[in-house]
């Protein structure tokens, strides 16, 4: 995997809908801030967002997790991230750290 410098860093609301972005998450993913913010999570997961629902509650219970994580680029590429996240106030703060394609 490659590391993403700086590391993206994104955040979401209790809906999975993307509420910050920074640069790196845009370019990572090839969509503007504009965009991005008008997403969810499940909008860019891979295969699609069936698999997140399940995933996201556990997330939610537990408070963090890591891993690897497939999202699909704006082109249709598909990206494998190293991620971890935890919950605070309510939200979601993740920070992508490599990728690989």
């Amino acid at each position: 995997m490659l590391p993403v410098q700086p590391p993206a860093q994104v955040e979401v609301d209790e809906n999975r809908c993307y509420v910050a972005v920074n640069d790196a998450a845009c370019e990572l993913l090839g969509y503007s801030r504009e965009e991005l913010l008008r997403m969810k999570i499940d909008d860019v997961s891979y295969p699609s967002g069936a698999h997140v629902d399940p995933m996201y509650s556990q997330y939610l219970e537990d408070g963090s997790m890591k891993g690897i994580f497939a999202l699909r680029r704006k082109s249709g590429e598909i990206l494998w991230i190293r991620f971890s996240a935890k919950v605070a106030n309510g939200r979601s703060h993740a920070t992508w750290t490599h990728y690989e394609v």
